[in-house]
């Protein structure tokens, strides 16, 4: 079960810096949602205020929407890396690309991470 006592044990390390990432077996181990609501309230409760809404977007069938949102693993560099892209116009370096980790809900629930 995750929760706030188990979470760093779904973490591994990625990338050059070592930086944590969440595993597949996180997402093998979510609750089954059964709205976006639903689903982004559990994320956030677990996750605080580095869970954050980015946008959202019309799914491949047209027919239905999904969210789009970014659990921030290391708040300075996605800080920075967020600084860098508003003054200009893109990020690089070190650790940027692993600073979040992305999460699609969709509207009946379903949680899709990017590995």
């Amino acid at each position: 079960m995750i929760n706030a006592e188990t979470l760093e044990s779904y973490y591994e390390k990625k990338g050059r810096l070592q930086q944590n990432f969440l595993s597949k077996q996180f997402q093998a181990d979510l609750p089954q949602f059964s709205t976006h609501e639903e689903a982004a309230g559990w994320f956030k409760e677990l996750f605080g205020d580095d869970f954050i809404f980015v946008e959202k977007m019309k799914a491949a069938n047209e027919a239905e929407f999904y969210y789009l949102y970014d659990i921030i693993h290391d708040r300075e560099r996605w800080e920075r890396r967020e600084r860098d892209i508003r003054e200009k116009g893109f990020a690089n370096g070190l650790g940027m690309l692993l600073c979040a980790q992305r999460v699609d809900i969709y509207e009946d629930g379903a949680v899709e991470l990017a590995f």
